[in-house]
This record gives structure tokens, C-alpha cells and sequence, in this order.
């Protein structure tokens, strides 16, 4: 099926199915055009409140971006502290588990050596 023969069809049954809507409708044309109004209206106003959550939506992640960027530095610079804190707080902690390991590695060698 090509495409032209496609779209005619589709172009020729929306017209039938139009025509055929507009000759079996049981509202006046009068009647018809007030619905299709109102129908448009209201349409009209709902896409306007859409558009007014979504500026508020877009306005509450920029807030949020804010203050998550200001929240997260904030936690950042306390992680960093409380590592550096940490480190200095481990340091003698660890010149005396380095002291001990380098004596024990000394009795082994010397064992080492006593038993050869």
C-alpha cells in the first residue's frame, strides 16, 4: 500500500465521517457552536492552569537546586573537617602500631637468624 493511496483514504474518511457527524447530530447548528465554545473555553483554562503548576513546579526545583547546592557545600566542608579531625586524632594511634610492627619485624629477624 503506498502512501498516497493511504492518505487519501484517511483524508477521504475523515471527510465522510465529518459529514456524516454533522448531518445526524441531534443539536442545531446554534447549539452545536455553543458547546463547541464553552468546550474550547474550558480547554483553554485548563491549559492556563497547567501553565501556572508548571511555573510554580519550575520555581520550587530552582529553590530546591539553591538550596540543595548551599545544604550539600554546607555538608562537604563538615565531611572534610571531620576527616581531617579524624586523621590527626589517628596519627599517634598509628606511629605506635607502626613502632610495634617494626619491633616484631625486628624479634622475627632475630629469630630468623638464631635458628639458621
Amino acid at each position: 500500500m503506498s502512501a498516497k493511496s493511504f492518505l487519501s483514504g484517511f483524508l477521504i474518511g475523515g471527510i465522510a465521517a465529518g459529514i456524516t457527524t454533522l448531518l445526524t447530530t441531534p443539536y442545531s447548528g446554534k447549539e452545536v457552536r455553543k458547546t463547541c465554545n464553552d468546550n474550547g473555553k474550558a480547554f483553554l483554562h485548563h491549559i492556563q492552569e497547567l501553565k501556572i503548576d508548571l511555573n510554580e513546579i519550575k520555581d520550587s526545583v530552582k529553590t530546591a537546586t539553591v538550596e540543595g547546592k548551599t545544604v550539600l557545600s554546607s555538608f562537604i566542608e563538615d565531611l572534610k573537617l571531620s576527616l581531617d579531625t579524624w586523621k590527626e586524632e589517628i596519627k599517634p594511634h598509628q606511629e605506635l602500631l607502626q613502632q610495634e610492627l617494626n619491633e616484631l619485624q625486628s624479634t622475627i629477624n632475630e629469630l630468623e637468624n638464631d635458628l639458621k
